[in-house]
């Protein structure tokens, strides 16, 4: 492996092996270990090296001679097809390379060094998924709680070592920030930006959706975009319970002020819907049991709906819906496809005369 970075990576796995590291030099090892295959590799050979030698490595100690001779006893009579330089480059091998990685060793053994890159330290990422259907929660190193909704992803530091704390999600997810003044809380979606200290927001950006959803339960986040210009621009500073509703191909946005707790229900399980369009009722259904609904015909999309779903399943659901407007629907048979496994659920619902 090679790296800009090697000698202080180097210097961290001599200190471990020689059994000299403190817990800070261990967990930053680890932390290493687990960014790669690769560096899990190097450190392997690192290891299988050391414990072939004397673990006491002093450059000035390091006798060449008698490393020479015990190798020579070591190979075989010297073939006609083969001369000395073949062996020799053998024992260079076997020699050289040892003395100089042990001689490496043996220097960063006196020295504490973090793995950088550039200016600042490496920051190890966790990744989260949720899978289409369910919901999670955690907890990050800061004591920052979030939920996950259906089919989202977060991506976070292990440790926030930086001057923000800055994770980046897909999908949608509901914070509960650890009050910090001196490290800004940064959201960061494919395409925007949301800025807190200490506060609870919801955040919604589905890639499949051209809208983004910010909800301010408390405190204050200010919302942010990068412009063609790569110049970052405010789009909204929210005050708490506000409802954001930004169009990121139009750049509409529209605010409400009113119960947020429809817009985070969904960490809960439950399902709430005020006046709303069948359209958006059938979107978060969708999103929330995993399954593809259409609704055929027009007029069907500006049904309004006021109910609050909790436990039921989506067959109930769905008969609740059929009994509260002039509508109907049908479940389709699925089919098992070529490679043996079944696409998803599909539901069909249309208006009745």
């Amino acid at each position: 492996m090679k790296t800009e970075h090697q000698d202080d990576v180097l210097g961290l796995i001599a200190r471990n092996l020689a059994g000299i590291a403190d817990p800070k030099e261990i967990s930053k090892l680890q932390l290493w270990l687990g960014v790669s295959p690769g560096n899990r590799r190097y450190f392997e050979q690192i290891k299988n090296i050391w414990d072939a030698s004397d673990r006491q490595i002093d450059p000035e100690k390091i006798n060449t001679s008698s490393a020479f001779e015990k190798v020579l006893e070591q190979l075989p009579e010297f073939s006609g097809k083969k001369t000395f330089w073949y062996y020799w480059q053998k024992i260079a091998a076997i020699i050289i390379i040892p003395l100089t990685i042990g001689g490496l060793l043996w220097y960063y053994l006196n020295t504490s060094k973090s793995i950088i890159y550039g200016n600042s330290e490496e920051i190890v990422y966790n990744e989260v998924f949720t899978a289409v259907g369910t919901r999670s929660s955690l907890r990050l190193s800061d004591s920052t709680i979030v939920w996950l909704n259906s089919g989202s992803s977060i991506r976070y530091p292990i440790t926030f070592s930086n001057e923000t704390r800055t994770v980046y999600i897909k999908g949608e997810a509901y914070f509960e920030v650890k009050s910090d003044n001196s490290k800004p809380f940064i959201v960061q979606t494919p395409s925007l930006a949301v800025k807190a200290v200490g506060t609870k927001f919801n955040v919604s950006e589905y890639v499949s959706n051209k809208i983004t959803e910010v909800t301010l339960v408390s405190g204050k986040v200010t919302l942010l975009e990068k412009d063609n210009k790569k110049d970052t621009q405010i789009i909204k500073v929210l005050s708490p319970d506000e409802h954001l509703i930004y169009n990121r191909v139009t750049k509409v946005k529209n605010s409400i002020i009113g119960d947020t707790y429809r817009y985070i229900s969904w960490k809960d399980g439950i399902l709430m819907f005020r006046d709303e369009p069948l359209e958006s009722v059938v979107n978060e259904i969708s999103q929330f049991f995993n399954v593809d609904i259409e609704l055929r015909g027009e007029e069907l999309k500006s049904y309004r709906y006021y109910a609050t779903f909790k436990e039921e399943s989506l067959g109930e659901i769905l008969k609740l819906l059929k009994i509260s407007a002039p509508i109907d629907y049908m479940e389709i048979k699925r089919e098992p496809l070529p490679d043996g496994s079944f696409p998803k659920k599909k539901v069909i619902i249309w208006q009745t005369k």
